[in-house]
């Protein structure tokens, strides 16, 4: 099958989040597996505009106008969205398919995040089957979202909205994330396809991965952003270190101007941030298979979150996680392999940190194993990818009906 997916985020892009993860994992995947995959995506510089990193892969990136609308100043976001520079993208996203898949060169197109980047493509005639994927909430669905002020953004969530409107599938990462897709969009179009990764590749690296984390070290992963719980777990920490925690919090992710803040002002609330808490910046993926496999509890407290691709790593490399409730994590981790917090409540967190902290070495070893077993028993791509596939051939098979 001939594949193609259209995202902005691509590693190695330091732009790139879990939409990023998800087409890197899920793109490698399908070519390991016979497929050919195109990855279209945004270029920031750092790479070639074309290259097959590995065979039946093929990565397209395109300049990009519309990073430069972010650093415009608020007003200017709030009055007028930058039409021409974030049109000029999406032309040339219709123009790069247009290529790629003409004579026949793409069974099925997949549209896996978020910025509606099939605004233009879909202006044209379609003759191609098209997926869309949700990875979180947006199209209106998040009410904070919905009733944003930014010009640009309440330009965004109209083509998103479009683009899951004429999608002909629409995938979610997690139950969590489809019920509400379910609920403005019909749910005979939902089809819940969890996000997948080489839990051996995974476990392999951390296994010969350095030991640069101790194991009374808490870490998180991820953007360093208030959705992800990251005050809640600031807060949590320092009532541990109150209560005699001799550990340290090591955070690894981008920064964000909220927590920029945070540490710009703390100071003058006489509550500093210690040198127990060592802000790494971000890291490679592969370089973060020891800090799972050996840290204390690897910890994601987010107040929401779909199905995030640091908590299914650090379960394959065995680590000790901690999770939220009420988020796509109620369904990565069980009783058996980890612990699941009602998100946003320290003192909950605090409790459940504690506890972890204090286990046996014979209940950690359990918990790490049942964590690696359960990565590997749901979640490998082994088990994913077939799903996915069979959305594929489903909806290939209903287009070709509707339209032969």
């Amino acid at each position: 099958m001939n594949i193609v997916f259209v995202s902005k985020e691509c590693p190695p892009s330091p732009h790139s989040s879990g939409i990023g993860s998800y087409v890197w994992e899920t793109g490698s995947a399908l070519a390991h597996f016979g497929h050919y995959v195109t990855i279209i995506t945004a270029s920031d510089d750092s790479g070639p505009a074309s290259s097959t990193p590995t065979p039946r892969l093929t990565v397209v990136r395109l300049p990009d106008d519309e990073l430069g609308t972010e650093k415009r100043s608020r007003l200017a976001r709030v009055l007028r969205a930058p039409v021409e520079q974030v049109t000029a993208y999406r032309r040339r996203v219709a123009e790069c398919i247009a290529t790629v898949t003409g004579n026949g060169g793409a069974d099925i197109i997949e549209f896996p995040g978020y910025r509606g980047e099939s605004a233009v493509w879909l202006t044209g005639r379609r003759v191609l089957p098209m997926v869309a994927r949700m990875h979180g909430l947006s199209a209106g669905i998040n009410a904070g979202w919905r009733n944003h002020l930014y010009a640009t953004n309440v330009l965004q969530m109209n083509w998103e909205r479009m683009e899951f409107e004429a999608a002909d599938v629409i995938t979610a990462v997690s139950e969590h994330a489809a019920e509400p897709v379910r609920s403005k969009f019909g749910a005979g179009r939902v089809r819940v396809v969890r996000n997948s990764i080489d839990t051996e590749g995974w476990r392999k690296n951390s296994a010969k991965a350095a030991q640069d984390i101790a194991t009374d070290d808490v870490l998180f992963v991820g953007r360093l952003h208030p959705a992800k719980g990251i005050f809640t777990l600031l807060r949590a920490a320092r009532l541990l270190r109150r209560a005699g925690w001799p550990g340290r919090l090591i955070l690894a992710g981008p920064t964000t101007p909220q927590f920029e803040r945070y540490l710009r002002f703390r100071p003058t609330l006489r509550s500093r941030v210690g040198d127990w808490i060592v802000v790494l910046g971000t890291r490679p993926r592969e370089r973060l298979a020891g800090l799972y496999r050996y840290a204390g509890v690897c910890c994601f407290p987010s107040l929401r979150d779909s199905f995030p691709y640091a908590c299914l790593e650090a379960m394959a490399c065995g680590g000790l996680v901690a999770g939220s409730l009420r988020t796509g994590m109620a369904e990565m981790l069980t009783e058996d392999c980890g612990i699941l917090v009602p998100p946003g409540d320290v003192s909950a967190l605090v409790k459940a940190l504690s506890g972890a902290l204090a286990l046996s070495s014979g209940e950690r070893a359990r918990m790490k194993g049942a964590a690696i077993q359960r990565a590997r028993d749901d979640f490998d791509h082994g088990v994913i990818i077939p799903e996915l596939l069979n959305v594929y051939e489903e909806t290939l098979s209903s287009f070709k009906l509707r339209f032969r």
